[in-house]
């Protein structure tokens, strides 16, 4: 079972045995949610690189380019998403997963202050089971997007007040837009082998 685009690598070192059980179930085991993030996320843009100052509050994962505010629309950088999470019990065996559902361009996560790993391909799924907890814990995610975004929004104003140039820039103030940042859903699930 693969996701779109999706691709693995298989290699065999040893002479196989019999399968001990040789169903679907036993190869792709049905996942359990244990959250779908439905409080709000905080998320703070960087200031140096014109997001707004004051961190913001998202009550639902949304692209950036959404945004009435010029700061958001328009971004270009990092921004880091923040978020609670409960885990009841954590059973033998057991491998607990993030799954960030669409992000562009790039995302970097931390559970409890801990990196987890990054991801910058669907299915924009982590293995998180050595840095979770039983009880509450803390998700950070930072999504970077590029600097295309901010090009369009700096043409669009006069020159003098634009940040950002490049020796030859291909987009221009009626440019579309990049979808960016974190659009979700973003789920943490429970797989038993």
């Amino acid at each position: 079972k693969l996701a779109p685009n999706e691709s693995v690598f298989l290699v065999f070192r040893n002479v196989a045995q019999k399968p001990a059980e040789n169903t679907l179930e036993a190869n792709y085991p049905t996942a359990v949610l244990l959250n779908d993030f439905k409080a709000p996320w905080t998320v703070q843009f960087d200031a140096s690189q014109r997001g707004p100052v004051k961190p913001q509050i998202f009550k639902t994962l949304t692209d950036w380019t959404s945004s009435t505010n010029d700061s958001i629309k328009y971004y270009s950088g990092t921004t880091t998403y923040t978020n609670q999470f409960k885990i009841k019990k954590i059973a033998k065996g057991q491998k607990i997963v993030i799954r960030l559902g669409s992000v562009t361009a790039m995302a970097k996560i931390q559970i409890n202050g801990t990196c987890a790993g990054g991801l910058w391909t669907a299915p924009y799924e982590l293995d998180i089971t050595d840095f979770v907890r039983k009880g509450s814990n803390e998700v950070k995610i930072e999504v970077v997007n590029n600097w295309m975004n901010r090009l369009i929004g700096d043409a669009k104003l006069p020159v003098e007040q634009r940040k950002t140039w490049c020796p030859v820039n291909t987009y221009t103030a009626e440019s579309p837009l990049q979808v960016s940042g974190l659009i979700g859903p973003v789920i943490i699930h429970a797989i038993k082998y």
